[in-house]
């Protein structure tokens, strides 16, 4: 099959925009690209589908999804409790009723809403055990998109988790977490011609959850190579309790416990300076910048942009509902903007990559997807422009 007649935007190593552009196909991977003209003349016999000038480009990454909460759209939007009430009061008591029917049902809710705004990957952080796992996984098969999917683990005593509120159904010890989270990766890792993963989705670091769990999970995953992920360093909370265990910061207090790593993915990660950025960098760990929650979260928006500039890998995430990260790309950008005081950072280039290679990047799979290339997978989206806010394109970008 050939994709003809699109403005390709390659996110290749030269970050090509193709004008009348083709990508030719076989079976699921990428074949050839380049001109419209020339792919098609180098492979006579293949069908074609015309673009109509459309753009072209790789398919989105979603580094920070929650797939429980598509069905509790917007019901904490007017919270006066801050992030910790909503949880307790509205969000823990819902989620932690869900049957394996529910959880899947709003995970399929959440994929469909992906795939239809150009999500072809992302990251889950937190997968309950009353969610269903193994549901989950057979609908991420059967949509065929791209899915690391995080399983909670956590060590919250049964003191701590009545003390502050937590649903008995977000609830479990220690040793289940970890031991059916390996369990899932035994069954799933690589299923779907390697579409699916299996993480360890890690409970914050805070005074409820024991911070050995951290030492005894990383090890875990580098023994395995398992991706891990964690809400980490959001609030001015975060840096008072890594302090009060005697760390400078809460990047310091996740590097003592084995959390810093490319396999490692932070999301979040508001409060951190130059020194963190750097043992970041250093360490290959990405972060997710989830700047439209962010923004309706009241936090602020996280330093991206300066991230960016001391070599982090920086990646984009919508979190809860909605999940379109084709908005978020403009968020992105504004949220930056809004905290430099110039429009002179983050420019839209920037953004893209971050929604597109550096997200693949997190997932360990930038060899496969994340630009358009010869070798790599058919992973792409193709984005309609015959409507009255894209018209005109003067930069497709």
């Amino acid at each position: 099959m050939i994709f003809e007649n699109a403005t390709i935007l390659t996110m290749n190593a030269g970050r090509e925009i193709l004008e009348q552009g083709a990508v030719a196909l076989t079976g699921r991977e990428i074949a050839a690209v380049g001109k419209s003209r020339e792919i098609v003349e180098r492979f006579p016999d293949k069908g074609r589908i015309d673009c109509n000038g459309n753009v072209l480009m790789p398919g989105l990454i979603d580094t920070h999804v929650h797939l429980a909460q598509c069905m509790l759209r917007g019901i904490s939007w007017h919270s006066n409790g801050g992030l910790f009430g909503a949880l307790t009061g509205m969000i823990w008591p819902m989620q932690g009723s869900y049957s394996e029917a529910d959880g899947r049902a709003s995970a399929a809710l959440c994929i469909l809403e992906m795939l239809k705004s150009g999500t072809t990957g992302f990251v889950e952080t937190l997968l309950a055990e009353n969610y269903g796992f193994d549901g989950i996984a057979e609908l991420c098969l059967e949509s065929g998109i791209r899915a690391a999917l995080g399983k909670v683990v956590m060590d919250i005593s049964p003191e701590w988790r009545d003390r502050i509120g937590m649903h008995p159904g977000m609830w479990q010890t220690r040793e289940s977490s970890i031991s059916n989270t390996l369990a899932a990766h035994d069954r799933w890792e690589g299923a779907g011609d390697g579409r699916l993963q299996v993480w360890f989705g890690c409970r914050s670091a805070a005074p409820r959850n024991n911070p050995s769990l951290f030492d005894e999970v990383s090890q875990l995953a580098r023994e395995r190579d398992m991706g891990l992920t964690i809400h980490f360093a959001e609030q001015p909370v975060d840096v008072a309790y890594t302090q009060a265990q005697g760390f400078r910061s809460p990047t310091e207090f996740g590097a003592a416990h084995g959390l810093l790593g490319p396999r490692s993915l932070w999301v979040h990660y508001v409060m951190s300076d130059a020194e963190d950025w750097k043992l970041v960098a250093e360490s290959g760990t990405s972060i997710s910048h989830n700047p439209a929650n962010n923004s309706y979260a009241g936090w602020g928006p996280a330093p991206a942009w300066d991230m960016l500039q001391a070599g982090v890998n920086v990646t984009l995430g919508c979190d809860s509902a909605p999940m379109d990260l084709l908005r978020d790309l403009h968020e992105a950008c504004s949220a930056a903007r809004i905290r430099a005081q110039s429009r002179a950072v983050m420019p839209p280039e920037t953004v893209l990559e971050m929604a597109t290679i550096n997200g693949a990047r997190a997932m360990g799979i930038e060899a496969e997807v994340g630009s358009i290339e010869a070798g790599k997978r058919a992973d792409f989206i193709v984005i309609d422009t015959d409507a009255p806010h894209l018209t005109p394109v003067w930069n497709p970008v």
